[in-house]
C-alpha cells in the first residue's frame, strides 16, 4: 500500500494503515495496530531528510489523522542519532539554487507537514 496509490485522506477516512508499505523511512505497527513508529533509516549521514521523504511524511501524516487503526505514532532515528536535518546535498545544496517559487513551494511542503502532523490529535 502507498499514499499516492491506495490513501487518499479526503476520500477513504477510517482506512487502516497498519500494512501501509513506507519508500522513505521504515514503518513498524505494534501487534495490536495502534503504535506504529518510523525510523529515519539512513545512520550512515544521521538520518537527513530528502525533499521525497518530505512529501512522503506529509502524506503519510495526512491519511493517519483518518487512519482507523493507529492512535500513536513514535518517531525515531536509526543508528544513535535522531535527524540532522535537511540533508546536504539532496536539499541543501538544491535550496541554494532554487528560484523564488521553488523555495515558497518547498516551505509550502514543509510547513503542510508540520500541519498534518498537529492535524494528528488524538481521536
Amino acid at each position: 500500500m502507498t499514499i499516492s496509490d491506495d490513501i487518499n485522506p479526503m476520500q477513504d477516512q477510517g482506512k487502516p494503515l497498519a500494512g501501509y508499505q513506507a519508500t522513505h523511512f521504515d514503518w513498524q505497527v505494534s501487534d495490536d495496530h495502534k503504535v506504529a513508529t518510523i525510523t529515519l533509516n539512513r545512520p550512515e549521514r544521521k538520518n537527513p531528510l530528502t525533499f521525497d521523504s518530505y512529501a512522503e511524511l506529509r502524506d503519510l501524516f495526512r491519511a493517519l489523522s483518518f487512519a482507523s487503526d493507529i492512535k500513536v505514532v513514535v518517531i525515531a532515528g536509526a543508528g544513535g542519532n535522531f535527524c540532522s536535518g535537511g540533508d546536504v546535498h539532496e536539499i541543501i545544496g538544491p535550496l541554494t539554487r532554487m528560484s523564488m517559487p521553488q523555495l515558497l513551494a518547498f516551505t509550502q511542503m514543509t510547513g503542510d507537514l508540520v500541519k498534518a502532523m498537529r492535524g494528528c490529535r488524538s481521536r
